[in-house]
């Protein structure tokens, strides 16, 4: 039970129909919907601690995580989740930036989020 669906969202929400891009307009790199489980780590879990990583990483033109680019943006205060976050983010999967129609490499945050399951929250988590 260790192993949870971590969530790695972004801000795409953008209402109305979709248009394609104008030539030369640049469009973020966004994280595919089914990733592989990032592991919760087990003494997190146990004590029921959730938290939230921002990883800083580049995304080549195929969608994946450009090797040695992963860093911590913002650490969740917890050494365990920082270390599952970067131990995992090669892993993650991308629809790639694209500029005008060409896909590109880019930079990007993702925030790794450590979200316990309700049947396992205690009254006192949030």
């Amino acid at each position: 039970m260790y192993r949870l669906l971590v969530l790695t969202t972004l801000m795409l929400a953008c209402g109305g129909a979709e248009t394609p891009p104008l030539a030369g307009e640049f469009t973020a790199a966004v994280p595919m919907a089914d990733q592989t489980p990032i592991p919760y780590p087990p003494a997190l879990f146990a004590e029921g601690v959730e938290g939230e990583v921002m990883l800083y990483l580049v995304v080549d033109s195929s969608g994946a995580v450009v090797r040695d680019s992963v860093r911590i943006a913002s650490s969740s205060g917890h050494q365990d989740f920082d270390a599952a976050a970067i131990v995992a983010a090669p892993t993650l999967r991308f629809t790639p930036a694209r500029r005008g129609d060409t896909a590109v490499t880019a930079a990007i945050q993702v925030p790794i989020r450590f979200i316990l399951p309700d049947s396992v929250k205690t009254p006192e988590t949030p």
